[in-house]
């Protein structure tokens, strides 16, 4: 088997499996799913942001601005890991809902 033959053939391969647009959409649905997480600790935080905390003992100030500090983090961290997200499993999305869309 010839260098050219074995470089086609590992080609056609790859194309047939199209194992990279696999792993890409994957990874892309993980980091969206890292957004959603992102969300639900910036709805926690904002919801406990005047608590008292009983079992940590420090000022009130200290806590609202360490709650306000992680509310402020997991809202850019939410964005970013949305865009990322996006970046890599959004043609696989639009693909799928066209899809669905074209079936009802």
């Amino acid at each position: 088997m010839s260098y050219r033959t074995l470089r086609r053939r590992l080609s056609e391969a790859t194309a047939a499996h199209d194992w990279l647009e696999g792993f890409s959409t994957v990874l892309g649905i993980a980091f969206l799913v890292l957004a959603v997480v992102c969300v639900w600790a910036v709805a926690v935080g904002g919801s406990t942001l005047g608590d008292p905390d009983t079992e940590f003992k420090t000022t009130s100030g200290f806590l609202q601005v360490t709650r306000g500090f992680g509310i402020v983090f997991f809202a850019l961290f939410a964005f970013i890991a949305a865009a990322v997200g996006w970046f890599f499993a959004g043609d696989a999305i639009r693909r799928l809902a066209r899809r669905f869309r074209r079936r009802t």
